[in-house]
């Protein structure tokens, strides 16, 4: 069995994340649990939009929801 903590990995850097997104007719639906990050491309890449915010703990409003 490997030691987390030996290796590193311990439970202070381990967790989930996910992003999802699901495009119906015009509307886009995301999603996104975790430090993903979706973010759409406008113009062959010239724009993007940012379409999630991480959840991180140390971000105030995360904080808060926290």
């Amino acid at each position: 069995m490997m030691d987390l903590h030996a290796s590193g990995m311990g439970p202070e850097r381990s967790g989930s994340c996910a992003s999802v997104v699901l495009i119906v007719n015009d509307m886009i639906y995301v999603s996104n649990v975790g430090d993903s990050r979706a973010i759409l491309s406008i113009d062959c890449g010239a724009n993007i939009a940012m379409l999630t915010r991480d959840h991180k703990p140390d971000d105030e409003m995360e904080k808060q929801r926290i």
